[in-house]
């Protein structure tokens, strides 16, 4: 089982976001012994470039603190399993930045929250299922994301190899199929965001080492102008036991 996200850019802080213990507790792996109640399990990928710090509300009950733009989880969050309503308010404030109506969050279900710009001003909010159930010892696993709002559709290369084609802003919001983890030959890439069919690198990173038996989500984000976690490059999520 799938647990913790760990990630791995050197260039970027871990740990910005710490669901509070109102309605959540920290994911930890249990002892054989222990008696454990079913969980469901959450993380949160705030990539709107242009929207505010926001705080995480469960059916109404705050349960974070505020997590600015550009943050991701660096853990997964348990909670009891159940129907939740989910809100993104403006930090410090009760303006309503984006939500999701209510929906099941099953037990040992891991679940991401996505908020990513509809435009320069609106934000939107998606539920993504992370299904682990793939993944094998033997390969590794990738997904991408392109939340750079301002780009173009791009493509993927793993070194010189093209690992995802055409892709288009957001498109894992509408295309199920792009949030799921496909296998690749385990090793150590530089990972390259281009502009879709022309030689032209929009972000890069070197030397990532994707192991066998685990899950990366590999992300687009930042917008043109932006700073530090905000502007345009590309980062990862590897998911570990």
């Amino acid at each position: 089982m799938k647990t913790v996200q760990v990630r791995k850019n050197a260039f970027l802080v871990l740990g910005l976001l710490a669901f509070v213990s109102v309605a959540l507790s920290g994911c930890l792996k249990q002892s054989s012994s222990s008696t454990v109640s079913p969980k469901t399990y959450i993380s949160l990928l705030h990539l709107a470039p242009w929207a505010p710090a926001v705080e995480v509300y469960f059916n109404n009950k705050q349960a974070s603190s505020a997590i600015s733009t550009g943050s991701v989880s660096s853990s997964y969050s348990a909670l009891d399993p159940g129907v939740y309503a989910i809100g993104f308010k403006k930090a410090g404030g009760d303006s309503v930045v984006a939500s999701l109506s209510s929906s099941i969050y099953d037990s040992s279900q891991y679940s991401t929250l996505l908020l990513y710009n509809l435009d320069t001003t609106h934000v939107g909010a998606a539920k993504i299922i992370d299904d682990y159930s793939v993944l094998t010892t033997t390969s590794s696993y990738i997904r991408f994301f392109h939340l750079a709002p301002e780009m173009n559709d791009v493509d993927l290369y793993l070194d010189g190899n093209q690992a995802s084609t055409g892709r288009s802003y957001a498109d894992n919001v509408s295309v199920g199929y792009y949030n799921q983890f496909s296998p690749i030959t385990p090793g150590t890439y530089n990972l390259i965001v281009k502009k879709a069919g022309v030689d032209s690198v929009i972000a890069s990173v070197s030397s990532v080492t994707l192991s066998a038996g685990n899950a990366f989500t590999i992300y687009l984000r930042g917008r043109k102008g932006g700073t530090g976690i905000n502007a345009i490059g590309v980062d990862y999520l590897q998911s570990v036991d």
